[in-house]
């Protein structure tokens, strides 16, 4: 669940992970057709493919991308100046060559066999003098070589090598195996391993469960600029409870996962920062201080001192440090501190460095997240932005003119745009001019970035330009043909005032033959959690509510306190009170609909997955006689089932909150539920357990509360299997359409 910090992807995926989100043409052509359940079903026929796989090459001058179009992968590299493209190589004849190495290689080592060589999903490396690509197929690791188009393997053996990494001076490759650590030497291929683990319970270079969810880190090692050495991050995962997940799709006998997972107020793994030697010389451990129970968000390499930096977080995450570190003794000294009463900001993590003594910091300490310009001693430069309206993303640094290029709300929080500005904080200038949602990608040095973005009537567009504005060069439009001849409704924009005087931002989907003299029933689609956003103008609106709207249903959405963009006393609101706030600013949006002549306020659903989910039930047992009908995905039903991290970042322990874990659990108002619900759960959901729906069935069985129950068999977080996903669409749609319009079509 948790919130990912460079866009709103992952929570329109939870949202509606069985539906394809299409968006809406540029310009829009004579329209006849009208949506079907069937064109929501198929909506690859929608998709638009575009640019992959995006990798700056050195200089920042050209990168390399791959497109597929017509049935080929191409390997693109296409130069910034001039716009122009050259294709490097089609890569399914490159699949093609090494399994026939593949196939020979076997037939060497055991006779004849049938080789498959299946790739790895894993996304393809880039050499550091960018004269290479290395990938991973049937779990060994391979070369391609970008000039003569020749592939070749480099290692050869039963177990698979994970997170593969070049080392700076692109002579050896690190990586991952069986939860420890090796290094390749590319030349003589000869493998040195680096740590051994005294057993399973150990991870070396690997993280755990809830670090990879929640705190974005899988691959935990990290290069020395010197290649000399590697500083990684070791799990003893022995503390942490082990939880079942069944597949009952074996026969006879069901198979079980046991999942390491700690829930809320649980013992984590207990974590150790160290530095090795590339030449297999003892680890030296960094001395992180005296308390036991802490997290290792972020990790790197200070530029010319040779130093490791890291950021110490407390387990209540109230506390974050930055720390440096000697890696040869593992000393280490405080640098600069963010605090919090609540929690600590996560949505922006990186440490960018702008020279040799300089970096830039973010942080929330004024109430709004900006950035700062920090020496590496710690002490405070200055403040780099400052105002109402948060920095969301850092895209780079423009070393030639020395200044930050960043997205940021300062226009609106229903929009982020790029600008830059000076290390001192002057001359800040826009970039980008269009509505909408705009972000870029920029590389370690050079004159170029790519520009990303979409509106609400105009579907994502990819283009290149120069850091001067002079050269701009358009290199992706993700309008699809297959759209030109639908209706499509643009969504509306507006706020809402609450009680206590709120802005609540919030938006509306209305038929496109909407008559105000008729009364419409609502679906209100929800997420609703911490640090997220639903209202926002980009593209991405969801084909089944396009479908919907057509039928006459209005779709509704609402972003309520502890949503992102409005500051840090608007996000911490829901400290240690999930659901309350979330509902209570719902509750204003529907009695604010039940004003406008055109809404039937006796018809008014609700609609959401994973943290959505869980505020479809808040909110049907917390305001019953505002929701009559809810469709609910895989929700949390009670904060004491849900993982460390992301529940106590939010509301503590249960320890240390009982009251607050209670008053936020579905499960305690089963009693109050009054309208018609459908409840949904994949039965190997590894992130929000099944255990919570059968928490919240036994508590409205003993209500007698009446509910339709759907479980998807092998299926995670999520319904993502096709014949499942077309049959939970099919399901959903049905259940909106009889018990919220009132007819079966």
């Amino acid at each position: 669940m948790t919130r990912r910090p460079n866009s709103i992807r992952l929570l329109a995926a939870l949202l509606v992970a069985a539906l394809c989100l299409a968006a809406l043409p540029a310009v829009a052509p004579a329209q006849t057709k009208k949506f079907t359940l069937e064109d929501v079903l198929d909506y690859s026929k929608f998709y638009v493919p575009g640019p992959s796989q995006i990798m700056w090459l050195p200089g920042g001058e050209s990168f390399l991308y791959f497109f597929r179009e017509d049935g080929a992968n191409t390997l693109w590299r296409y130069d910034c100046a001039s716009g122009e493209k050259t294709a490097v190589a089609e890569w399914g004849e490159v699949q093609k060559a090494l399994r026939e190495q593949q196939v020979e290689r076997q037939q060497a080592a055991m006779g004849d066999v049938n080789a498959t060589g299946r790739f790895s999903r894993a996304a393809l490396s880039l050499s550091p003098d960018g004269t290479a690509l290395m990938g991973s197929m049937q779990n060994d690791l391979y070369l391609f070589d970008i000039a003569s188009g020749e592939s070749r393997f480099i290692t050869d053996d039963l177990e698979p090598e994970i997170f593969p990494t070049f080392s700076p001076d692109g002579k050896k490759v690190a990586f991952a195996r069986e939860g420890d650590l090796y290094v390749l030497d590319i030349d003589s291929g000869g493998v040195t391993r680096l740590t051994e683990r005294p057993g399973t319970h150990i991870l070396n270079g690997v993280a755990d469960w809830v670090y990879e969810e929640e705190l974005g880190v899988r691959s935990s090692f990290w290069w020395a600029p010197c290649s000399s050495r590697i500083a990684y991050i070791q799990f003893d995962t022995s503390p942490v409870k082990t939880f079942p997940i069944t597949d009952d799709l074996t026969t006879p006998v069901s198979d079980h996962e046991r999942q390491q997972y700690p829930k809320a107020g649980d013992p984590n793994s207990i974590v150790r920062l160290g530095v090795v030697a590339i030449d297999a010389a003892p680890t030296a451990w960094v001395d992180t201080g005296d308390e036991a129970d802490f997290y290792i968000r972020r990790v790197g390499w200070v530029p010319g001192s040779g130093e490791l930096w890291y950021q110490w977080l407390n387990r209540d995450q109230t506390r974050l440090e930055l720390r440096y570190a000697d890696p040869a003794t593992g000393a280490s000294r405080l640098v600069t501190t963010d605090e919090d009463p609540a929690w600590v900001g996560t949505r922006i993590t990186k440490l960018t460095y702008v020279d040799d003594d300089r970096f830039i910091w973010a942080s929330e300490k004024d109430g709004w997240q900006h950035l700062y310009l920090h020496k590496t001693d710690g002490s405070l430069i200055g403040r780099i932005t400052s105002g109402e309206w948060e920095v969301s993303d850092i895209c780079g640094f423009d070393s030639a003119r020395g200044t930050i290029v960043f997205a940021g709300t300062k226009e609106s929080p229903l929009e982020s745009h790029i600008y830059r500005i000076g290390l001192d904080g002057s001359g800040m200038t826009r970039l980008t001019q269009e509505e909408g949602s705009h972000n870029a990608s920029m590389p370690e040095a050079g004159d170029y970035l790519i520009h990303t973005w979409s509106s609400p009537t105009v579907m994502t567009q990819m283009q290149v330009g120069s850091l001067d504005g002079a050269t701009a060069h358009h290199i992706y439009d993700g309008r699809s043909p297959a759209l030109d001849d639908y209706e499509l409704a643009v969504p509306e924009y507006f706020t809402v005032t609450a009680e206590d005087g709120a802005t609540l931002y919030a938006s509306m989907i209305k038929p496109l033959d909407f008559d105000p003299t008729k009364k419409y029933p609502v679906l209100v689609s929800i997420y609703g959690g911490p640090e997220s956003q639903m209202v926002r103008k980009s593209a991405g609106r969801s084909m089944f509510y396009q479908l919907l709207a057509q039928e006459g249903i209005i779709v509704f959405s609402i972003d309520n306190r502890g949503t992102a963009g409005r500051g840090r006393d608007w996000c911490r609101a829901v400290h240690r009170n999930l659901g309350y706030w979330e509902v209570q600013d719902h509750v204003e949006g529907i009695k604010y609909l039940k004003t406008l002549p055109y809404i039937d306020g006796e018809r008014i659903g609700i609609y959401g997955g994973s943290y959505g989910g869980y505020m479809v039930l808040m909110a049907m047992v917390k305001a019953p006689e505002h929701f009559q009908v809810g469709v609910c995905s895989y929700p949390v039903t009670d904060w004491g089932l849900y993982d460390t991290i992301y529940t106590e970042r939010y509301m503590d322990t249960p320890q240390d909150n009982p009251e607050g874990y209670r008053v936020s659990a579905p499960v305690s108002f089963a009693d109050k539920l009054e309208g018609r619900l459908l409840l949904i759960h994949g039965l190997m959901d590894n992130n929000v357990h099944f255990q919570n729906s059968v928490c919240m069935i036994e508590a409205l069985v003993k209500a007698g509360k009446r509910f339709d129950l759907m479980v998807y068999p092998r299926e995670r977080h999520g319904i993502r299997a096709p014949h499942r996903r077309e049959y939970n669409t099919r399901l959903i749609y049905d259940f909106i359409m009889r018990e919220l319009k009132g007819a079966t079509e």
